[in-house]
């Protein structure tokens, strides 16, 4: 349980409270160079070095898209995982995910890459460092991008290809298939599902109020065929305005299907149906 937590801890610096989405790291595996949806050096057991004054000689630059400030490389070699730089994340990236530009001027937010040799002086070893802090599983995305999420390194692609490490070590990897992930036009456009609403109300069931009345109702996710699932009443008017409300929202056409892992996920939603008075 223990290091459940501390995972889970680490998992919350390296993704940081703050929905924005992230600059990942780099994996070069098998002669690919791979985005890495983790962050290593956050399981790093002195966490007094990973820091920009350490790394860099600076305070660092604020950067939403790099809440941790720096960007490693990494490459599995003998099906061991190696460290093999650390960029200052203020200094300009050829990353595809976000341009990121300098901030200051270049002599107040320090080197733009770590010493490795200094920082890890028993683990350096031909240019690199072996990371035998590192015992999880980690994932890289690959293919196009499916569904964007602006929060950490939610994104889904097509495929996601795991790595399981025990202290360094590759142990297995494990590719998951996501490509049924699909984007409803309603969730895309909030316009069209307003009108949706609005225009699926059978006043022959509910009488028209004197005033707006609101029903506010909870979507869990979708079933595989896109229809929603898991649609209850989170805050209610009476039984029969609350009937209307479950019934028009079920009655959406078609809805997300997220595929995380290879297995549909659940992506909560909440609408507000609104009953007006009759014009």
């Amino acid at each position: 349980m223990k290091s459940l937590l501390l995972k889970l801890l680490l998992l919350a610096v390296c993704l940081n409270a703050f929905s924005t989405a992230q600059i990942p790291d780099r994996l070069l595996y098998k002669g690919d160079t791979l985005s890495l949806f983790d962050c290593p050096l956050e399981y790093y057991p002195d966490r007094g070095l990973i820091n920009p004054k350490t790394l860099f000689g600076s305070s660092g630059c604020f950067y939403t898209a790099c809440w941790r400030n720096y960007v490693a490389t990494w490459v599995i070699e003998d099906n061991k995982l190696y460290l093999v730089q650390i960029r200052n994340a203020c200094y300009p990236t050829d990353s595809k995910y976000v341009e990121i530009s300098l901030q200051e001027a270049a002599d107040t937010i320090g080197k733009e890459y770590a010493d490795l040799k200094s920082l890890f002086p028993d683990r350096f070893v031909n240019g690199k460092v072996f990371a035998d802090w590192v015992s999880t599983s980690m994932i890289a995305p690959l293919g196009n991008l499916l569904f964007y999420i602006h929060d950490g390194f939610e994104s889904i692609y097509e495929r996601e290809l795991e790595f399981t490490f025990n202290n360094g070590t590759l142990i297995e990897t494990k590719e998951f298939d996501n490509s049924n992930t699909k984007k409803s036009k309603y969730t895309s456009d909030s316009d069209l599902l307003r009108d949706f609403i609005e225009s699926s109300i059978n006043y022959s069931n509910v009488p028209y109020p004197d005033k707006e009345i609101r029903v506010a109702i909870r979507i869990m996710g979708s079933t595989e065929d896109g229809k929603v699932d898991g649609v209850s009443i989170l805050k209610g008017f009476d039984e029969i305005y609350d009937k209307e409300a479950l019934r028009v929202v079920n009655s959406i056409p078609e809805w997300d299907v997220i595929y995380r892992h290879g297995k549909i996920i659940n992506t909560p939603w909440l609408i507000i149906v609104i009953f007006k008075p009759k014009k």
